[in-house]
Formats: C-alpha cells, structure tokens, sequence
C-alpha cells in the first residue's frame, strides 16, 4: 500500500471516529466511512448512519447479499465491487473499489453477527 494511500486511510479513520493506533479495523471503518456510510448503518463506525440501504448489523450472519446472492467472502468482495453487474436492477451503486479495499470492507463485515 502506498504512503499516499496510507495517509489518506488515516484521514479517513479520524473522520469516521477510529483510532488508527488502537484499532485493528481502522483502515475497513474507515473505507466504510467513506464508502457505505451514507447509505447504511454499519456498527462500530460512528459516521456510517445512512438509512438508505440496510442495516448491516448482523451481515455476517444472513443468508444472502441483496435478498439473491450467497453470503459467502468470495461473493460479498464481487458484490462490492460490481452491484450493478450482478444485479443491474439493485439501487447499490458501484463505488469504485478495488479488490483490496472490497477485501478489507469484507473482512469487518464478516466480524458483524
């Protein structure tokens, strides 16, 4: 990961009420913060509010991505990078995410039961 990319994460972190030192998850808080937060709720990251989407408290825990899909770590990190490919009728928009960041995002999201 570059410096640059690094310095940025830690931006985001303070932002999304994450404490780069302490917190094993504050890079993922902080790409939810930036990333989902608008649209859903996610625990744990204080910004992330938005009542747009679901709530992804217990995540880890459904059956399904989007009410269609599988909820496996293979098939979250595809449906974050690629909602409209998957289903072009779902209001999830792309965001732009790299396979890395869908990774991180999934990883905390797996945390969530």
């Amino acid at each position: 990961m570059s410096g640059a990319r690094i310095a940025v994460l830690a931006q985001l972190a303070v932002l999304a009420g994450c404490d780069v030192g302490g917190d094993r998850d504050a890079a993922a808080k902080a790409l939810i913060a930036a990333q989902c937060g608008a649209c859903h709720i996610v625990p744990g990251v204080r910004s992330a509010v938005g009542r747009v989407g679901p709530s992804l408290a217990g995540i880890a825990s459904r059956q399904l991505i989007a009410g269609r899909f599988t909820n496996n770590r293979p098939v979250m990190v595809r449906w974050l990078m690629h909602p409209q490919v998957m289903a072009p009728d779902t209001a999830m928009p792309n965001m732009g995410l790299d396979q890395s960041q869908a990774k991180v995002i999934t990883n905390y999201l797996d945390t969530l039961n």
